[in-house]
């Protein structure tokens, strides 16, 4: 699945509703099930072109709207670079969205940032985070990692990310003194692309509101598709689509930016741990 094809069957059934046509009518001109429809909607199934055109001249679609859904359908046949990695389905869900995303906020409380590691990093959390890996896993993983940073350099569309990062990251990453140096150092270095802010919350703030555990915020292009929020943890990973859920992740956020470190005094502070 890819984010093209779930943007496509979002519109189709806001489509169909603003018609007031059912599924079942909808069913019935395409001579297959309502649960086929219900696939189509959901982006789990991508529809044919003669699909499309039927259902745009069902939903009175004019013209240039029926161009564009034509367009974005031609769009999600395409393969998303993730899916040759064969990640797990939690994995593949958020990488998909990233990979439209105009904008990532991303809180983590123990971890260097995915975008913002460094390849012996990612090896290394990939092997110590889960047991069961075996070396061709570990290495899928940490490619995958690799490929998901092409985004903060991309000369047509730079992803934006705002990273806060609890200092207690930093000390850790400074325990490993065969992979710190590098993977600090990466971070003055990305931090300085004009698309890339990093914060660092100090320690010595004290107790806040985002103790309890990373997460990132997702943003896309006006009118294509909601902010999504991610929760990841030790066996998994879940998308947060709640419209509430979300808007409290986005203030919580906000909360913590205004008490982190400024940009330049990050700097400072992971220069100090690189020594």
């Amino acid at each position: 699945m890819t984010l093209r094809r779930m943007m496509l069957g979002k519109r189709l059934e806001e489509l169909r509703e603003q018609a007031g046509v059912s599924r079942e009518d909808v069913a019935a001109e395409l001579d297959c099930t309502p649960g086929r429809v219900r696939h189509l909607e959901s982006g789990r199934n991508l529809p044919t072109r003669p699909d499309v055109l039927v259902m745009c001249n069902m939903y009175d679609v004019p013209t240039d709207v029926r161009d564009a859904l034509l367009e974005t359908r031609s769009e999600a046949q395409q393969a998303g670079w993730w899916q040759t990695y064969r990640l797990p389905k939690w994995l593949a869900s958020y990488v998909m969205l990233e990979a439209d995303a105009t904008l990532v906020r991303n809180w983590e409380v123990e971890l260097i940032p995915g975008l913002l590691q460094t390849e012996q990093y990612a090896r290394r959390i990939a092997t110590i985070g889960d047991l069961n890996f075996t070396g061709a896993e570990v290495e899928k993983r940490v490619s995958a990692r690799l490929r998901r940073q092409d985004r903060l350099t991309d000369q047509n569309n730079p992803l934006r990310l705002e990273a806060l990062i609890s200092e207690a990251a930093i000390q850790r990453c400074a325990a490993e003194p065969d992979i710190a140096p590098e993977q600090l150092n990466n971070l003055l270095k990305v931090g300085e692309l004009p698309n890339v802010n990093i914060q660092i919350v100090p320690m010595n703030l004290g107790m806040h509101h985002a103790m309890a555990g990373g997460f990132a915020l997702l943003a896309f292009p006006p009118d294509t598709w909601p902010q999504t929020g991610y929760q990841e943890y030790n066996v998994g990973g879940h998308l947060v689509d709640d419209p509430e859920a979300v808007n409290s992740l986005g203030k919580l956020f906000d909360a913590l930016q205004e008490r982190a470190l400024t940009v330049p005094d990050s700097a400072r502070l992971i220069l100090q741990y690189i020594g």
